[in-house]
């Protein structure tokens, strides 16, 4: 598994100067090559025909970024010719490497990139960070790099290849998630309880650096369930609600930035790291079934309490639904035992 890290670039006046020629060059060479391969029947395969890379490192580079620009929107069959922006830029083993050993009292990370220069390369300054270091000691550098634009600052992003681990655990928790409880596990646990006003004042902001407020929480707390939960797969909602289909328009209004997929995603990547599973469940009636008799009626819930009307089982409906989560995937993995 390979994650990504961004870390940034202090680059003085000179040096930015000729990041952004780099950068001009390589968005032109890209949209060069995608006016040509726009023109091509069929675009197919990993790599373009050898005789378009022929170049430098950067035009070898740039093609490969074209073809796969065109490969992409000749797949989806959109009609008009995609235009590459240039704010990034793909760099491999040839136009940079980490100069190693070389470190400043300012900066303990060094790049060395090709400029458009003959003969001429930029030392680029970094500053390590705390995550970017423990994923070092855990998996190995990749030698492709990718420099980035945003809002005028530049970022380097590195490249880290993890060992996936895989084990066989014998317990699995059951995840609700909610407008009003965030997270309920199927042992009785409320979290995120601050979320939900957190959520609702931020809701019109917008943030482009770095994920909302909300979504940090969300980490936040899947990294929390990890810790506690070790040696324990997790069976969540496999929610889609996308489009308009099933909500009315206040609701849409209201709850625009609810990221109710996000604790999912964060645990299916973290998922091969760990050694744990992340299953998906329908969560058709999961909080309107008895987890004691199996009955299932929509009167058995109102609001957030549940009864059941036939055997008289009751609780918080949002707990049911996540010990029927744990339940439904103790039936199909018999290995598995639900935690309660």
């Amino acid at each position: 598994m390979i994650k990504a890290y961004k870390l940034k670039v202090y680059a003085n006046k000179r040096k930015t100067k000729e990041l952004n020629k780099l950068l001009a060059y390589w968005r032109d060479q890209v949209n060069h090559k995608i006016k040509i391969f726009w023109e091509f029947p069929e675009v197919k395969g990993l790599y373009p025909p050898k005789a378009f890379g022929r170049g430098n490192h950067l035009i070898g580079r740039s093609t490969i970024k074209a073809w796969q620009i065109v490969k992409g929107v000749k797949k989806k069959k959109q009609r008009e010719k995609p235009y590459f922006k240039g704010d990034e830029i793909d760099l491999n083993k040839g136009t940079v490497h980490i100069i190693p050993g070389f470190k400043t009292k300012e900066f303990d990370l060094w790049f060395s990139v090709r400029s458009l220069q003959n003969y001429c390369r930029l030392k680029i300054p970094c500053k390590k960070t705390e995550i970017f270091n423990k994923a070092l000691e855990k998996g190995e550098l990749r030698k492709s790099f990718k420099l980035q634009r945003i809002h005028g600052d530049y970022y380097m992003v590195a490249f880290v290849k993890f060992p996936e681990i895989k084990k066989e655990n014998k317990k699995v928790l059951g995840i609700d998630v909610g407008l009003k409880n965030p997270i309920v596990t199927s042992d009785g646990k409320f979290l995120g309880g601050e979320l939900k006003d957190l959520r609702i004042r931020t809701k019109w902001r917008r943030y482009k650096r770095k994920p909302s407020p909300y979504k940090q929480g969300l980490n936040h707390y899947a990294k929390e369930l990890m810790d506690f939960y070790p040696d324990t797969d997790f069976a969540v909602e496999n929610l889609l609600l996308k489009g308009k289909k099933g909500r009315i328009k206040r609701f849409r209004r209201r709850n625009k930035n609810w990221a109710y997929n996000h604790l999912t995603k964060k645990l299916e990547l973290e998922a091969p790291l760990e050694g744990f599973q992340v299953i998906r469940v329908n969560p058709a009636n999961t909080s309107v079934e008895c987890p004691r008799c199996g009955f299932i009626l929509e009167a058995n819930r109102r609001g957030e309490s549940f009864k059941c009307k036939q055997c008289g089982f009751s609780g918080h409906s949002d707990h049911i639904a996540a010990i029927n989560l744990a339940e439904r995937v103790a039936k199909e993995h018999s290995s598995l035992q639900p935690i309660f």
